[in-house]
């Protein structure tokens, strides 16, 4: 037997090694993520030469060797630890896959392949880009989670994640073959925060300027944005990334408002599987209304522009007229299949899981119940929550109202001339844009001023919470107005749904309200003083449309200076990220007090 000297010395020297092993594999690692994404931008973004783009191809291929190499040894160092983690299974696959696609990518380099199946070659290729690029995001994203772990407030890794995209993004717009004639970089940055911010004002007209490539990184920015910054990031990081801390786990608590600690890498998931589910059925409906329209180029890219773009509620469009364009004004199918993908999209992730689990307790129950098996039976009281109860219901009346007083206002005006079908599509769209969508499928500037005044009031209250929408929230405006009928009832509780809401959840209602209105005033100001041309009621409109992330204009985003864009690139910035939450990046929170004021009355 070996002596236990021997044993202790062994356990040590392996303990080093593997320290040393693990901090070469994450610096490699790193390395060859940061090449990677920096080879893609070069080899996508600018003219070189064919030989250039082989050269990057074969770079691509060792960097995938490398991450097959790093992966298995990190499976051998750290089986154990890997095999109780959510994503063990996840990182075998990709293993696997990695491991197949080097063995294939041999046969690829065999002479006159390339002529005899060009098709399998390009696939191979499209593989190895992805695969590649996909797993530098991943191993980025882990570096990400890594900055989670420091002292940082929620708020600014939230706020600071949106400037940073958004910034990426003008750079990734201003690329060589992102436009067909190039683009300033004002014209780029107020994009780019039109798209991470899924607002959809554009100063540009996308179709013709921005090549596939930039309408590609356009849909990139748009998802990321959609779904959010940080629940993207943290869904592969907290997939691949083993051992995530109690502080990590509590500041994902905080950013996705999840009540449990244990549900957070579930939710995470669910918001990513649940959004790519929802957009290909979408991009799939959207594909059989366009098949027979003409002039439309690439039906599978619009298809996959306009779906992502309807759900994440940007409203950007190819198009340049956007919905009201000639080739598809008259298709109301497809209006109407776009108004579902809004709907879903500003609806809220959570009301859409939660009304999952009601449909789940359902069908086990009465399948029990089919099965004789009633002492099996569970009940769970009040599954739909009080946030459900308020979305639902408000979001309903909104489209319903909405729908019949834009019919009532426009039925002699826009709608003139319009069959039956279409009078209900167009209103109906016309409802529901304004909830933080952005497409246009009628001419603004011809709107009635009472229309336009509903547009503003749609827009400035918006979506639900947690949702790829904008404005206020729903839940904000309701809550508002319990509170006031509280006060004139004399009763000092606001209550919804037989539940009592906390004083802190009315204050930051009202605190939204205020903030929201206050930056709409100083918003609508500068724009007067920066654009003598422009109305109040255009001024107004626009700042409206910024801050709820809306991307409806009366034609004044395109002739605004350069000023102009950057005060409305700010308001959707500010729409986005939420002004409270922006102003508690820079403020400090004051500790609890132990003790308290005498009461006093001010006259109001």
């Amino acid at each position: 037997m070996l002596s236990v000297e021997f044993q202790y010395r062994a356990r040590k020297i392996y303990k080093s090694v593997k320290k040393m092993v693990e901090l070469v594999s994450n610096v490699l690692l790193f390395l060859a993520s940061f090449l990677a994404v920096i080879l893609v931008i070069y080899r996508f973004g600018f003219r070189m030469p064919d030989t250039y783009s082989h050269e990057i191809y074969y770079v691509f291929r060792e960097i995938m060797r490398l991450f097959l190499a790093l992966g298995l040894l990190r499976f051998v160092f750290n089986f154990r630890l890997l095999r109780a983690e959510k994503g063990f299974w996840v990182e075998v696959l990709v293993l696997f896959f990695l491991f197949a696609l080097t063995l294939l990518s041999k046969h690829f380099d065999t002479p006159g392949f390339e002529t005899e199946r060009p098709v399998l070659f390009k696939i191979e290729r499209v593989l190895t880009y992805g695969v590649v690029l996909l797993l530098s995001i991943i191993q980025l994203s882990k570096q990400i989670f890594v900055v989670i772990r420091s002292r940082v407030k929620p708020e600014v890794l939230f706020a600071g994640s949106f400037l940073f995209i958004i910034l990426l993004g003008a750079v990734l717009l201003r690329l060589p073959n992102a436009t067909y004639g190039g683009i300033s970089f004002t014209d780029a940055l107020f994009t780019s925060t039109s798209a991470v911010c899924v607002t959809g004002l554009t100063v540009v007209d996308t179709g013709g300027t921005f090549t596939l490539m930039g309408q590609v990184v356009l849909l990139f920015l748009i998802q990321v944005g959609g779904i959010g910054v940080m629940t993207f990031t943290s869904f592969f990081a907290m997939s691949f990334l083993s051992g995530t801390s109690f502080h990590d786990q509590l500041m994902m608590k905080n950013l996705l408002n999840e009540a449990s600690l244990s549900d957070i890498f579930r939710t995470v998931v669910y918001i990513v599987l649940t959004t790519f589910i929802i957009e290909g059925i979408g991009v799939y409906l959207v594909y059989l209304q366009i098949q027979d329209v003409a002039g439309v180029g690439n039906k599978i890219f619009f298809s996959l522009f306009h779906g992502i773009s309807a759900f994440c509620n940007a409203g950007f469009s190819t198009l340049p007229g956007n919905l009201y364009d000639p080739l598809i004004r008259h298709l109301y199918g497809l209006q109407i299949i776009l108004a579902f993908l809004i709907i879903f999209g500003g609806i809220g992730f959570p009301i859409l899981f939660n009304y999952g689990r009601l449909l789940h307790y359902g069908i086990r129950n009465q399948i029990k119940c089919m099965l004789g098996l009633n002492y099996k039976v569970v009940h769970e009281p009040r599954i739909v929550s009080t946030t459900t109860r308020i979305v639902l219901p408000t979001t309903l009346v909104l489209l319903v109202v909405g729908t019949g007083l834009f019919w009532i206002f426009e039925n002699h005006n826009a709608l003139e001339g319009m069959s039956l079908t279409g009078k209900f599509a167009t209103s109906f769209m016309g409802a529901v844009t304004p909830r933080t969508a952005g497409f246009n499928n009628v001419n603004i500037s011809i709107l009635h001023p009472t229309t336009i005044f509903l547009t503003i009031v749609l827009m400035w209250i918006g979506a639900a919470p947690m949702s790829t929408g904008g404005g206020i929230k729903v839940t904000t405006f309701v809550i508002a107005l319990k509170n006031i009928w509280a006060n004139l009832t004399g009763n000092d509780r606001v209550v919804v749904a037989h539940r009592q809401l906390t004083r802190e959840n009315v204050n930051r209602a009202h605190s939204v309200i205020v903030l929201s209105i206050l930056w709409i005033i100083l918003g609508t100001f500068a724009i007067i003083i920066l654009e003598p041309t422009a109305t109040i009621t255009q001024a107004v409109f626009e700042i409206v449309s910024a801050l709820g992330t809306v991307g409806l204009t009366m034609d004044l985003t395109p002739h605004l200076s350069v000023a102009g864009k950057l005060i409305v690139s700010l308001t959707m910035f500010v729409g986005r990220v939420g002004l409270l939450t922006l102003l508690a990046c820079f403020i400090r929170r004051q500790e609890v007090k132990l003790y308290t004021y005498p009461d006093d009355t001010v006259i109001l």
